[in-house]
């Protein structure tokens, strides 16, 4: 078994074969027709300008609205080329996880076929969980994807940056580093968190906890810096969180569909700039925002960020502390996925919120304080793990303590007590699911470890008695 991942040609073999793998599972998935935003993205006037690169690029998700518009301008509304580049995004993304994770056991001093296999399955799952499956066949998530894929490469260039010993190719690299920030955040978002993730994975694993060292890599820092900076000012702060230009659309659009169901009295019953607050809440249910909150906005329609009033930041803080450990749970166990979760609004700490009626939950949703709880349990395991010894038999739980951070710092921009109008999406796990697949693989190495060493033992002292 050590010879296989020994071998020269397993890393150019397994890449091939995860990329042949994941085509495969995602093969009935080129002719899905549009759901939801797709519409509304795709049919952003924009895009029917391809000539005015400009505008494009200047929209919100810049990047992801110029992949579409070539989308657009190749094959306009059929659908199968945009699934063919969801899915490309979604094979070189795989291979930059396992290159990401290779070099990261490399440098904990995991050797190297172990840093092969554990890089290999960790990458592998990334690839053919099935709670990816939003972020690779819902159209518009391209965005999810696309940004994901260049957080990943920005943090794949640092590491090699950090141990080059060639000035131009050292300073190409740190360019390259904070250009994948740029256009990581151009595509959607939630890269804003990517400094975070590169100063510690610095400290972690190329600095050794030597601040002094961190610092030498100053010029890469401070373009990220300048780059965090002007995103914040920008984007962050005038936003208070993350925007759609065509979420208004969206929600109008739920309302109308709603409105089909609703008996003829609650549509008398209602003045017009009621109507989208009761059908909303007829669709929701016994949980359903309540009105007098969206009263407070000015605005109407905000999908992210303090302008949106269906939740306030203390409710939305307690929903996510619900929904995170529901993702977990769903990485563990994907069963009952859905595009658009009825998942219940927690209104107080201490008490379990109510679950619409046909809602269909893998487990009982808890109070909020519960779900803190086992959060902190796991956040402070991660840290334990993180601040083991560095070297040794202890190198592998410092690999999987920093992705237990790594998992709560990427899904921190959308599972935090900035309001987001969805509660709960699958897409939002794309990226920090690679924490949770690596943490598993480790885990699991590590059981049947002690398992097999227990049945050898077993067979041993039996001989002995014999």
């Amino acid at each position: 078994m050590i010879s296989f991942f020994s071998h020269r040609w397993f890393s150019p073999a397994f890449l091939l074969f995860m990329a042949v793998l994941t085509i495969a599972a995602y093969s009935n998935s080129f002719r899905a027709p549009m759901q939801f935003d797709d519409s509304q993205a795709l049919e952003h006037l924009l895009l029917r300008d391809f000539a005015d690169l400009r505008s494009i690029f200047d929209s919100t998700r810049g990047f992801s609205m110029f992949t579409f518009a070539l989308n657009h301008a190749v094959g306009g509304f059929d659908v199968w080329g945009y699934h063919a580049v969801n899915l490309a995004v979604h094979v070189v993304n795989s291979v930059l996880a396992y290159s990401l994770l290779l070099a990261t056991f490399r440098l904990a001093g995991v050797d190297e076929p172990d840093s092969r296999r554990f890089a290999a399955f960790s990458a592998l799952l990334f690839a053919v969980h099935p709670v990816q499956t939003q972020a690779v066949t819902y159209i518009v998530q391209r965005m999810e994807s696309l940004s994901a894929g260049f957080y990943l490469l920005s943090v794949l260039l640092f590491v090699r940056a950090a141990g080059s010993a060639a000035p131009v190719r050292k300073a190409l690299m740190y360019a390259g580093v904070a250009a994948s920030y740029l256009f990581a955040f151009a595509s959607k978002e939630v890269a804003y968190t990517l400094p975070a993730v590169i100063l510690l994975y610095d400290l972690c694993f190329i600095a050794g906890g030597r601040f002094r060292e961190v610092l030498s890599r100053w010029p890469v820092y401070c373009l990220l810096a300048a780059l965090f900076a002007y995103f914040t000012v920008t984007t962050v702060a005038p936003l208070g969180g993350l925007s759609l230009p065509w979420e208004e659309s969206r929600v109008e659009a739920r309302a109308n569909q709603a409105a089909a169901s609703l008996p003829l009295r609650v549509l008398g019953a209602v003045s017009a700039p009621t109507f989208l607050e009761a059908t909303e809440a007829h669709a929701e249910g016994i949980n359903a925002p309540r009105p007098d909150d969206r009263a407070k906005t000015s605005k109407y329609g905000d999908s992210a960020g303090f302008g949106v009033s269906v939740i306030s930041p203390k409710e939305y803080l307690y929903t996510q502390f619900n929904a995170v450990v529901y993702y977990i749970t769903l990485l563990a166990v994907p069963m009952n996925q859905n595009i658009d979760y009825a998942f219940p609004w927690a209104r107080e700490f201490l008490k379990a919120p109510p679950v619409a009626p046909g809602a269909v939950l893998n487990i009982p949703v808890p109070p909020p304080a519960v779900s803190f709880l086992i959060l902190l349990a796991i956040a402070g395991t991660g840290l334990f793990l993180l601040f083991r010894r560095r070297r040794g038999p202890d190198a592998r739980a410092r690999v999987a303590g920093f992705f237990v951070l790594w998992f709560f710092i990427i899904l921190s921009p959308t599972s935090s007590f900035v309001p987001v109008i969805d509660a709960l999406v699958e897409h939002r796990l794309y990226l920090p699911s690679l924490g949770f697949f690596v943490v598993f693989v480790l885990a699991l190495d590590r059981v049947a470890f002690r398992l097999i060493s227990g049945i050898v033992n077993a067979r041993r002292s039996s001989q002995v008695e014999r």
